[in-house]
């Protein structure tokens, strides 16, 4: 008998042998028809058809193999193929019972080492009604293959025989690994930088993709299908180029974004002697679509005939070579290039109807269940004489049923607009209809605005009735509430004496402490508004913070000192805030005691803020989150506990003082604490999110704790909007989905807007446009760019603030969700940070030619050219900017990657690692401390090695981290050392040696025995 024969497999099939590999049993890449036939069915007849299948078409008996890894293809000998019956005659519900076992037939897994990869199911409802089922791997069939088998299957069983292939799937194969390539250069061109397609999902993306999937069914007249036709001609395309632009046009118009892929499937059988071949020979053509601009729908049709005529002029080059060639990241969770597909067929799919039956029997659809799905979404649009339908398939581990419909609503209303006028513009296309915009403009408008008293005389009157109450506690000392306001009003006086005047602005540089508090207080006091400058601040920032303010005078310390003589700039002023600005210049934000009373109002009412508060103020005051503890607490008359040493000390406050009943803290940080602090002060009643996204895992690990005993917030807000305009009590239905950033505050006006600045659909992503009371003034100095940011109000009276936040409103309740940026700024560790503000100081070190600068989690990351080195350019960096705004890590690269049209192409920037220089004085750890200390730094570090003398923050560490730098070393050795120690020592030589003294201060409180337990665990928490 001759050996059988082997080849190997084409690009496309080795995609799916390595998916097989990499997800055993994944049921997306199964193909089937199922039909329902009526009358008499002759089982024996049909067998034969199915073996005389298998017989002529070589691929139904291939199986795949691999020596040593790379995969190969082989052809088996003919053999029957079994059907697999069964009578549900006797069951109480044949028709559910069936549907079950077709499910089962289409998710069984296969063997693809094994081979035979068809499976054909046959299920008995009644004596003249039964279900066929054929199913297949899609590595050795297509949808035109499954066209084929089902007509031979029914030409075999009528006694006709089918006309056997003329050339071999194997020798296709072989073709294919020689196949022509001259189109690389049209595909990488076209897909330089190729976008994601970024639908909002209503639950988290899993990290490998599902095929759990969903589907939608629209049903059209064919009156319908014949208006498409007519529109078709009148804009000189085909029904498939308009159907898909309108397909490309719902996905931009929820995802927000004017630039997209989408895939559609080509039968890839240019030779007609392959339309008898059952074989996988289909791929797909990626359509890159630009719907940018003021441009007509007829404009738009023509980018995609155009597109889709190039696209389909290039089909020779396997989309996974494509992949490679274009370095795209590996991403298990997503398709490379597409997220999308779509579909047009001009006859209805044999699964829906069936026209031709087995000799005396009828075919007719029959539902095969829930579908698997390959992409995110997928639209199959199936058209006959007489009717249209759209099938619009969706992975159900990413969107909710009603995402789903909501997409398709959308496509149903382009397209009846679009018949009714093909010339439309793409912005007078609708999105919303009348009773839609008017319930969108409902939910996004706050409460009623409150009534308020003045900030500061309230303030006031609670110095009056309350003036032996403590109004702040730092480490050992109280300050009531009479000495507050006596010192302020003194260095109040001292302002007045220097020259400050209503409506000027007056820097404060004091350290943390009650003077901090009674400095902001008193420059209130003498009319002016306040301008944080942290001591620890950078000489260069503080210089140019001074000159854009024009500050009229600065408290320290050490007392007044005057300032330039400049006119009140900012009558009404609250404060001024410096927030990153893209040009390399820091925005100063101007905040107007108007707009701080409003919010401040609403906190201490909403928070239920009373006298028995105490209130931990954790934020720098260069931070806007400074307002909200400070202001509310000191006007409702409760007790503000300071952080002296910062925010580090945090941990050992809550441990000491369980009467604290308040925190507001950054969202990133309460989640490290989530493992840090062993017990929370029991009289905390209230905690207060804000500055990042939530994660729905610490909200469940939260309730699990705490449950509804301590309430739990979340908010949202720019410095440009006073503090926060949203907020959302979290409960128990945040635990599973994306923590909502709320509704919108009292007498606040939260829109979700297009590019065009028109309200988006419930479950569209669009951008966060926020008005009404508490808005900020502007930019000081800056009436341009505040007029870019601050735009008039298209729904309402007044301005309104451009965030640059993508979000999208839920469905039904109108809680907004926080999506994203529509730009490139980020957010490390809860604060804004442009890029290129970053890459503007470092390319102003003289050796420095370009610069790009990222986020690695929460490590800002440096790219530059040049001749300078990380240590250089990074001391540049801190000589220049605030910490927190100083890249971690700075790595010197030739020349950076650009992508085919110029641009710094992000994605090909190197992974994260720590340069050279950090290496060149290693030392490897010398004692079982220094050895505990450099391994807990390295699981937690993006680094390969820790040596003696690095330091944990010019490492990439920070605050956050440092939390579980000391949760690490408790579970090593049940050790608790506060985290002042790691910031006071931050090396592995010197934390090591904080690690010993505390153990030594342990060991001389044990026994023996349990002193050379201690040590012994020591030794062993060394890598």
């Amino acid at each position: 008998m001759p050996e059988p024969e082997q080849g190997p497999l084409t690009a496309a099939q080795e995609r799916l042998w390595f998916l097989d590999r990499l997800d055993p049993g994944d049921a997306a890449y199964h193909i089937s028809t199922t039909s329902r036939l009526r009358g008499e069915l002759d089982r024996e007849l049909l067998a034969r058809a199915f073996d005389d299948a298998t017989r002529r078409h070589e691929s139904l008996r291939t199986r795949f193999g691999d020596h040593d890894g790379v995969p190969y293809q082989e052809i088996q000998a003919p053999r029957s193929t079994p059907i697999e019956y069964a009578d549900l005659t006797g069951e109480l519900d044949p028709q559910a019972t069936a549907r079950r076992r077709v499910e089962e037939l289409l998710a069984r897994p296969f063997d693809l080492a094994t081979g035979h990869l068809i499976r054909v199911g046959l299920l008995r409802l009644a004596a003249d009604e039964h279900v066929l089922c054929m199913v297949v791997h899609h590595i050795v069939g297509d949808g035109w293959s499954m066209n084929l088998l089902y007509r031979q299957v029914t030409e075999s069983y009528r006694g006709i025989e089918p006309t056997p292939p003329a050339v071999r799937h194997l020798d296709h194969a072989r073709d294919r690994r020689t196949a022509d390539t001259s189109a690389l250069d049209f595909w990488t061109g076209v897909l330089a930088d190729p976008p994601t397609l970024d639908l909002p999902l209503d639950r988290p993306r899993p990290p490998v993709r599902t095929s759990n999937g969903g589907v939608v069914l629209r049903e059209f007249p064919g009156e319908v299908q014949q208006a498409v036709q007519t529109a078709a001609r009148q804009l000189r395309c085909t029904p498939f180029m308009l159907l898909v632009t309108l397909y490309e046009l719902t996905l931009a118009q929820f995802a927000g974004q004017d630039d997209l892929c989408v895939g559609t499937p080509v039968a890839g059988r240019d030779d007609v002697a392959l339309e008898a071949v059952f074989g996988y020979f289909s791929g797909m053509l990626v359509l890159r679509a630009d719907l940018s601009g003021d441009v007509s729908f007829r404009d738009l049709v023509l980018r995609t005939r155009r597109s889709f005529m190039e696209a389909f002029a290039h089909p020779d080059i396997p989309f996974e070579d494509l992949t490679a060639w274009l370095h795209l990241p590996r991403d298990l969770s997503r398709n490379a290039l597409f997220q999308a597909t779509f579909t047009l067929h001009t006859t209805m799919n044999i699964s829906a109807t069936a026209t031709e039956g087995f000799g005396g029997l009828a075919a007719e659809a029959f539902d095969p269940g829930a579908p698997h799905v390959k992409t995110d979404v997928a639209m199959d649009v199936q058209t006959s004489v007489d009717a249209m339908d759209v099938v619009l398939t969706y992975n159900s581990d990413l969107f909710d049923a009603a995402t789903a419909h909501a997409l398709a609503d959308r496509f149903t209303a382009l397209l009846h607009a679009v018949l009714a006028d093909p010339d439309l513009r793409v912005r007078e296309l609708p999105l919303v209809d009348d009773d839609t915009r008017a319930e969108l403009l409902r939910l996004a408008t706050g409460p009623e605005p409150m009534q308020v008293e003045p900030l500061l005389s309230r303030i006031e009157r609670t110095v009056a009735a309350t003036p032996d109450a403590i109004a702040l506690i730092s480490g050992g000392t109280q300050v009531s509430y009479r000495d507050l306001w006596t010192r302020s009003g003194e260095l109040a006086d001292a302002l007045r004496a220097a020259g400050v005047a209503p409506g000027g602005l007056v820097g404060v540089s004091v350290p943390r402490g009650p003077d901090l508090v009674a400095s902001l207080l008193a420059v209130w006091r003498a009319g002016a508004g306040y301008v944080p400058l942290d001591p620890r601040l950078p000489q260069v920032r503080r210089a140019e913070m001074t000159a854009q303010a024009a500050l009229a005078a600065v408290l320290t310390p050490q007392g007044v000192a005057p300032g330039a003589p400049v006119p009140a700039a900012a009558p009404g002023a609250a404060y001024v805030l410096f927030t990153s600005g893209s040009t390399g210049t820091p925005k100063a934000v101007l905040v107007g005691r108007a707009a701080l009373d409003d919010r401040t109002a609403w906190m201490a009412d909403a928070y239920a803020l009373t006298a028995a508060d105490r209130v931990v103020q954790f934020a720098g005051v260069g931070f806007d989150t400074h307002a909200e503890e400070i202001w509310p607490t000191l006007a409702t008359g409760g007790t503000l506990v300071l952080l002296p040493d910062g925010p580090q000390s945090l941990p050992e406050l809550l441990a000491a003082d369980p009467g604290i009943t308040v925190l507001d803290l950054p969202t990133a940080y309460w989640q490290a604490l989530l493992d840090v602090v062993p017990a929370w002060p029991a009289a905390l009643r209230l905690v207060i999110l804000g500055g990042e996204q939530v994660d729905a895992a610490a909200v469940a690990a939260w309730r699990d704790r705490h449950g509804d005993r301590i309430r739990l917030v979340n908010t949202y807000g720019p410095t440009e909007a006073t503090i926060i305009a949203t907020a959302a009590d979290l409960g128990p239905a945040d635990t599973a989905r994306r923590p909502p950033i709320g509704r919108p505050l009292a007498g606040v006006r939260a829109y979700v807007l297009d590019t065009a600045g028109r309200l988006v659909p419930p479950g569209a992503a669009g951008e966060l446009c926020l008005a009404g009371a508490g808005l900020a003034d502007g930019y000081l100095g800056r009436p341009d760019l505040t007029a870019e940011r601050f735009v008039p109000d298209p729904y309402g009276p007044g301005l309104m603030y451009r965030t640059g936040d993508r979000v999208r409103m839920l469905r039904g309740e109108g809680t907004l969700e926080f999506l994203g940026r529509v730009d490139r700024q980020l957010k490390v560790r809860g604060v804004r940070v442009e890029p290129g503000e970053v890459e503007a100081v470092l390319t102003g070190h003289p050796q420095v030619g370009q610069a790009a600068v990222t986020a690695v989690g929460d490590t800002l990351v440096g790219y530059v050219t040049g001749d300078a080195g990380a240590d250089e350019v990074r001391a540049h960096a801190a000589s220049r900017l605030p910490a927190l705004l100083v890249p971690s890590v700075i790595v010197v690269l030739p020349e950076l990657p650009l992508t085919r049209n110029g641009k710094v192409d992000l994605r090909a920037l190197p992974p994260v690692t720590v340069g050279d220089e950090v290496h060149a004085a290693y030392v490897a750890p010398r004692t079982d401390a220094e050895a505990l200390v450099a391994g807990i730094f390295t699981e937690l570090l993006p680094v390969d090695r820790v040596g003696a003398g690095d330091d944990f923050f010019a490492l990439g560490g920070h605050s956050l981290l440092a939390t579980r730098v000391i949760a690490r070393l408790r579970a090593a050795v049940d050790l608790d050392l506060p985290i002042r120690a790691l910031f006071d020592r931050p090396t592995v030589a010197g934390f090591a040696t904080a690690v010993e003294e505390a153990l030594i201060a342990e060991i001389d409180r044990l026994t023996e025995e349990e002193a050379a337990a201690q040590l012994a665990a020591a030794g062993q928490g060394a890598p």
